[in-house]
């Protein structure tokens, strides 16, 4: 039975996954949760007496002289972490695929003129190399997944995954003697699991969250299809951080302030409690309470905000019917609540293993099942499942233990290989000649065909002389290549002078429809001449009003702060900005109240407008 190995190197802790099985049958044979050291524990050579005394085991006492040995750096005690799990489960070092942080990756949406993925594949790096404004090209591998089509092309999300940062964490596993045979993104192989486990069969249109430790990944799935995938620095130890700061604790202490539920008692320092008493055990405990409280909600209120920001601009006519939040924030209490009162939507807690058959009974489930998924997703790419696609591993970052995996079949392979292709290559090489005969004819055409256009382009539209038109338009197709680029070239060339000319025609349908700064100035006053001037205050102005195609901001300065309620209220009721909002659920967005000059107080409002 065919056995694959997943792994998920993570801010805190290393999860390992062994599977057995097939792509469509598996299960979970043996699971580790590691939690990564912070640092190491000074030590000395001998057994400690005193700060100054070192007694020896031959029973020798003498003065300390001994250095601290130097701690070892994160990327090491991840290694020596790695290769204690694999020696004390037994687990082979080649059949492993690990998983590369989404967040390291730099992620765009970019619209390819193709459909079929060979000629996606083509084209994809080149097309990357356009939006990728803070690396090199060379300096990046480049993935992609397909998103969507359009009538004119492809919608893509590529991921650009830094090559020194997939270095130093390949570095860090061959440190530990393990050599992954495949390297695949967090992101992708959560969706791998999710989509193996039948999760996605029972909800296609889901909104999937995974909150980590340092970043969150989200996922807009429709008909089980990636629409969005996104990472962003946004995870529970910003909030863990923000208590144990708030309580001057450390970061454990902070985490299970964090992970304790709010109404029930919280740690309380027993000195604290009995120096001061009851009454001082109630107080401290409140001030926990509140300071968690207040933490966990505006913790949730980035979450919420980053999510409605990554999926405003997307449009589609099957919208989500839930959300599915898993990772280590999905363990915080009230978070599935928080998330459904602010998104009006049911939001579930998914725990992987309850889709999964797992053998391993030594486990916390409900952790487990919470951070295990692109551990899992991993295994199952080495058990020949990936249905996006995704490969980290290329060019210098091939396995380099990948002879040893498919020696014997490779020998097979390639003695048959000569067999058959003795056989195949005169044939082949006949046809490949009638092949390219009849491509080059049809070039020739085409060429023809483009430089007559060209030609009556530039004198037309360009207005150059006849003998300057076709000296640049020979110049133009000499310069293409001898290949099969060459028609694909020349039909580009046509079509980018055809919608030039639909544009200047005023021919073109896809242009959308601009809606006028004008109207909306006009419904803010007009919503705002329906209120009784009494109900403004005393002092009421307009600042600043900046109106553009998706959005609109105005600025207040009034000296009564209840008017900012007031104006609220009425552009939230007024029928026009209901009907443009991008969100119903949100139709104005109040800023953070400031202070303004002579008592005053300045607060501006956003507008988020849909696409027309």
């Amino acid at each position: 039975m065919a056995r694959a190995i997943g792994l998920d190197i993570g801010e805190r802790f290393l999860k390992v996954v062994e599977l057995v099985g097939s792509p469509r049958s598996f299960r979970v044979q043996a699971v580790a949760i590691r939690e990564i050291p912070l640092e190491d524990a000074p030590h000395r050579g001998g057994t400690d007496l005193t700060d100054d005394l070192v007694i020896e085991e031959s029973g020798e006492i003498h003065p300390s002289d001994y250095d601290e040995a130097p701690a070892r750096t994160r990327d090491q005690r991840i290694s020596d972490l790695l290769s204690e799990v694999f020696t004390s489960m037994k687990l082979a070092r080649e059949d492993v695929c690990a998983a590369f942080p989404s967040h390291y990756c730099v992620n765009r949406e970019i619209l390819v003129p193709f459909f079929e993925e060979d000629q996606i594949r083509k084209v994809v790096r080149f097309e990357a190399e356009n939006h990728l404004h803070s690396h090199a090209i060379d300096d990046v591998v480049v993935n992609w997944i397909k998103t969507g089509e359009t009538k004119d092309g492809s919608r893509l999300t590529i991921f650009a995954a830094p090559k020194m940062a997939l270095a130093t964490h390949m570095g860090t596993m061959r440190r530990a003697r393990v050599d992954p045979a495949s390297v695949d993104l967090d992101a992708t192989a959560i969706y791998t699991a999710l989509e193996a486990c039948g999760v996605l069969e029972k909800h296609p249109n889901v909104i999937v969250v995974e909150v980590g430790a340092n970043a969150s990944t989200l996922m807009l799935l429709v008909g089980g299809r990636p629409r969005v995938m996104r990472s962003f620095r946004l995870g529970v130890g910003s909030l863990e951080a923000g208590v144990g700061a708030e309580l001057g604790v450390d970061r454990r202490q902070g985490a299970a302030h964090v992970r304790r539920r709010t109404d029930g008692d919280l740690l309380i320092s027993a000195a604290d409690a009995a120096e001061h008493g009851k009454e001082s055990e109630k107080s401290l405990a409140r001030m926990q309470t509140d300071v968690v409280t207040d933490q966990r909600s505006e913790f949730i209120t980035k979450l919420h905000r980053e999510t409605v920001r990554s999926l405003a601009s997307v449009s589609t006519d099957t919208p989500p019917d839930r959300i599915l939040i898993i990772g280590g924030g999905a363990l915080i209490p009230s978070v599935a609540s928080d998330l459904s009162e602010r998104f009006g939507l049911p939001v579930e807690r998914l725990n992987i293993l309850d889709h999964v058959e797992c053998k391993d009974s030594d486990i916390d489930r409900e952790f487990a099942g919470s951070v295990l998924a692109p551990a899992i997703g991993c295994g199952l790419r080495m058990l020949g499942r990936n249905p996006l696609g995704v490969e980290l591993l290329r060019d210098e970052f091939a396995p380099r233990n990948t002879f040893e995996v498919v020696r014997t079949t490779l020998a097979t392979t390639i003695t048959l290989l000569f067999l058959v292709l003795g056989v195949w290559v005169v044939g082949i090489k006949d046809q490949l000649k009638a092949e390219r005969r009849t491509y080059e004819d049809m070039a020739d055409v085409v060429g023809g065909m483009t430089f007559k256009t060209e030609l009556a382009y530039l004198q037309g539209i360009g207005n150059k002389s006849e003998d300057v038109a076709k000296q640049t338009a020979r110049n133009w197709l000499l310069a293409l290549p001898r290949d099969e680029r060459r028609i694909q070239q020349m039909r580009s060339l046509l079509i980018q002078r055809h919608r030039f000319l639909q544009s200047e025609l005023g021919l073109r349908s896809d242009i959308t429809k601009l809606p006028s700064a004008l109207k909306v100035m006009y419904e803010m006053y007009k919503a705002l001449s329906a209120v009784p001037r009494e109900d403004l205050g005393t002092w009421f102005r307009i600042e600043d009003l900046t109106i553009q195609e998706r959005r609109a901001i105005i600025t207040l300065t009034v000296d009564d702060r209840r008017a900012f309620d007031t104006v609220r209220r009425v552009f939230s009721e007024s029928p026009y900005f209901r009907d443009r909002a991008s969100d119903p659920r949100l139709i104005v967005e109040p800023g953070p109240e400031q202070s303004a000059a002579e008592g005053r107080r300045q607060q501006r409002f956003t507008f988020v407008f849909r696409e027309e």
